[in-house]
This record gives C-alpha cells, structure tokens and sequence, in this order.
C-alpha cells in the first residue's frame, strides 16, 4: 500500500498499470502536498521522507508514504517539479528506509526519456532501466543488496560457471565498492579460462572491464564518493612506487599492482566488485558522457592509448596495425587521433574486415598473405614507419618486423600464448626498434576527455547486449565469434 502525490490522477492510473497491483492506496495533487503531509505525518503505519529548505516544501519528495509490510517502494521523480533534490537524497532515503522497512528489496520510479536530469540523478543512485511503460515512460529500478550477488567464476581449468558469491566488503581503507552496471568480455578471459595465465587463482571472480556506480568508500579515499559513476581501470597501482611515479602502472610493485581485477582477485563479472586503492583505479565519468560510451576505457581502449603513445606516431608516418579485433579497432581509433599519412590494416576476417571498410573509409585493409608487398607499394620507405601488432596469431610477430622499413618502431600489444622467437640473423641492419609490455593504463581521463569531445567512439564496437544471468551464452558467442561479434556489453 503506498501513498504518493502526482500531478494528474490520470498519473495514478497508469503508475497502477506498472505494477499490475493495488499498490496506490491514495493520490493526492501536488496543490494539495504540504497540507497532506501534516495530515498524516502522526500515522504510525507510515514513514514519510521530505526535503525541506529553510521550511519550505521543495517541489521534489523522495519517498512519499509507504506502510512497512510494503517490499516495493515508489520513488518520485526528483526533477519532475522543477528543483532535483539529485542523488544524494535518493541514496540517504534508501538507507534511511532500508532501517526502518528491511523487507523492502526494490526501489521503482518512472521517468520519461527527455527528463535527462532525472535519469542522471538516478543512475547516480543506483537505479537501471528495467521496462517500458504505458505511455511512454521508462521504468528505472534498483534492487537491495541482501548480501549475496551472482559472480562468473573460474572454477577450474576450462570450467567458469555462474555462482553465488558474498557481495565484496571493504578490506583496507583504501578500497571502494562499485555497484557493476556494466561489464564485458575480453579474450585474456578465454585466456584464463584454458589454463594460458598461470597466475589466475581458480575461485576469483573473472572480468576487468568494468563501469558502476560507487556504494561505498574506505576512509583513506578521497577521489571517489558513494554515488559517482565511474570507470574500472583493468591495473591496480598504488601510485607511490618508482615505476608509478614514472607512469609505468603495469610494473606497480604493490603485491596487487598490475593486472589483479579478474585474474589474483576477484573482477567485475559480477553484480559488485571490490577496487584495491580506488583513488587510482576508479575514474570518474563524465555527465555527458553514458555508460556504454565509457565500458572500453579501463581496458582495450586504455591499450589502445598507450600503444599509441609509446609508438611516436607522426603526420608523415605509414602505420601498419595487424589485427581488427577488439584491442586492434581501439587502437585504431586512437592512432586516427594522430592523423598519420596512412593507415593499413591487415585482418583475417572478412566481417572484420567489411567493419573497418564501413566505419573507417580512409583506412586501407589487406590480407596476411599479401601484406608485405602491399605494405611497401603503400609506403614511401619500403615498409611501414611504425607496426603495431595486436592479434597474437602464430606468424603476427615475423609479420611485424618483416613489414617494417628500417629504423621503423615495432610495438607488440598482443598476449601471445607461445614463446616467440626473435630471429636477429634475418632482421640484421634492419635497425628496428621494439616496445612491448603490458599497458601502462593511466590515461583513463584523457580518454574519458575525448570521448565527451566526440574524438573517440567505442558504442559501434559493442554489437551484442546480454543480462549477466545469460553470461554462458555471451561467452559461447565471443569465443566462438559467431555473429560478427566483437564485443559484448554484460548487464547485472
């Protein structure tokens, strides 16, 4: 039973429809609030939750009126009369409720597409888009933690499966809680999966690409509040030691530094995920900028940035990127932004192949087996000024450098799953340069800054779209390619 005030009755109607239930006990017009509140504010059965400013009703109520057997709890809308009471009262009326109703276990409100500040106030708060409604209206949602979570895990070699784990608590003061809202797949998952990352701990919740929404904070972290959007950097670095003072976070000597999330620690395939030393891990996401936008930041595109950076990429430089997976189209992207004279992708895959042509019409494609020589009919200096070699494949590394010019730069990105062999009798006098290593993700902002500029966009890599509880499907679908995949957005 609920009690809540709206503009029209007709509004009353339709909230009824949502629901199929007699929810709505009484709805009284928004002329007639204040006065109502008095009224009932002695009633015992009810807990009301107001926003006043010096005694003055502002236009927006959180929680209006609820009996406490109720499990369901409808929200106002906190812009829809003008003054948004925004996210933080939204979060303090969840706990404040939660104390007195602890059998509430969803929070529901509807909002129309256009209301762009209470979408925002709400996802900052927790909720997601659950349905359509009537008339129109999105339906947001958001679930009570109860404790447990459903976490993908690595079980044993060849072997994840869907299990319910214990929601992550605060284990330093240091660490956050992120609420996951979305996540993906990445192939160093599959890699994981077939026993190829050694230092996986079998039991560990997997994923590392991440966004959400903060829900907790220890008391050292001071960059992140409960409520921010952000997003989930695939390192953990401390930000202290000699190599992350210099930038270089992959080598991050903490004993959680480098790549921790979903491979020594629990990841973020999961409804929530515990962030070691949050002030560095987590960034924030811009307003303007959505979640989907922001899923590929703390991973394939943060590669992307850094092989582009340490690759000296100039305006009159030939660039040779050898595959057009996900880590190859983020970098991709990234190189775009240096405007070189020429770029040539080389790719397997015709559907691949068939999405840079239509996404990227400057960009020239060729196939492995006729790379070199197109290479150097397409380069000025008998090969490619710069290689950047991202698809791991069992001939991609003699490729690169064979497609280099002299004195070009190599620059290896992808995780190989054999040893490879470094043949310097063949490449004598060709005087090249390689850099490899895992990213150095630390320029999460900055690219968070170019997408909200519109520079980069990742949204047409993301061709599927799962619910967590179908994430076995999702992973069948990625590892098998089916579908022109390339890569899958994960909702909880």
């Amino acid at each position: 039973m609920f009690v809540f005030h709206k503009t029209s009755f007709d509004e009353a109607d339709r909230l009824q429809k949502w629901y199929e239930s007699p929810a709505v006990h009484r709805w009284v017009p928004i002329d007639e609030y204040a006065a109502y509140l008095r009224a009932v504010s002695n009633l015992k059965d009810y807990y009301l939750y107001s926003v006043y400013d010096k005694e003055t009703l502002i236009a927006t109520i959180a929680v209006e009126v609820c009996v406490k057997t109720a499990s369901i709890c409808l929200v106002v809308d906190p812009a829809l009369h003008g003054r948004g009471i925004g996210a933080r009262v939204l979060l303090d009326m969840q706990c404040k409720t939660q104390e007195l109703f602890g059998n509430i276990n969803e929070y529901i409100a509807g909002i129309f597409p256009g209301n762009i500040a209470s979408i925002k106030c709400f996802e900052k708060a927790g909720f997601g888009k659950k349905k359509k409604g009537n008339d129109g209206e999105d339906i947001y949602s958001c679930v009570v933690r109860k404790g447990k979570m459903l976490a993908y895990t690595y079980v044993e070699n060849g072997r994840f499966e869907l299990l319910n784990k214990k929601i992550p608590v605060l284990q330093d003061d240091r660490d956050a809680i992120v609420r996951v809202t979305l996540s993906s797949i990445c192939s160093s998952d599959l890699h994981i999966k077939h026993g190829e990352v050694p230092r996986a701990v079998p039991g560990i919740t997997v994923g590392h690409e991440m966004v959400g929404v903060v829900e907790e904070v220890g008391s050292a972290v001071t960059h992140v509040k409960r409520g921010d959007r952000v997003t989930v950097n695939v390192e953990t670095f401390c930000g202290e030691c000699y190599f992350c003072r210099r930038g270089f976070v992959n080598n991050c000597v903490h004993p959680l530094g480098g790549w921790a999330l979903g491979c020594r620690i629990d990841g973020g395939q999961a409804e929530y995920v515990r962030v070691p030393m949050a002030d560095h891990g987590l960034n924030l996401i811009p307003d303007c900028v959505t979640d989907e936008q922001a899923l590929l930041v703390g991973d394939v595109l943060a590669t992307g940035y850094w092989a582009t950076k340490i690759s000296e990429i100039t305006e009159d430089d030939t660039v040779l990127l050898i595959g057009a997976g996900p880590t190859g189209l983020c970098t991709l992207l990234c190189v775009l932004l240096k405007h070189p004279k020429r770029i040539i992708v080389c790719e397997t895959d015709e559907q691949r192949i068939a999405f840079v042509k239509a996404h990227y019409p400057s960009v020239l494609v060729c196939k492995p087996e006729d790379a070199e020589a197109f290479v150097r009919n397409n380069s000025e200096h008998g090969g490619a000024d710069v290689v950047m070699e991202i698809a791991g494949a069992k001939d991609t590394f003699a490729l690169a450098w064979k497609c280099a010019r002299p004195n070009a730069i190599v620059t290896i990105v992808a995780l190989y799953e054999e040893n490879q062999m470094l043949p310097l009798p063949d490449m004598y006098g060709k005087n090249l340069v390689f850099k490899t290593g895992g990213v150095d993700g630390c320029d999460c902002d900055e690219t968070l800054r170019l997408i909200a500029e519109g520079l980069i966009d990742t949204t047409p890599l993301l061709t599927h779209r799962f619910k967590l509880s179908e994430i076995e499907d999702a992973y069948r679908l990625f590892e098998n390619k089916e579908d022109s995949v390339i890569k899958i957005a994960i909702c909880p």
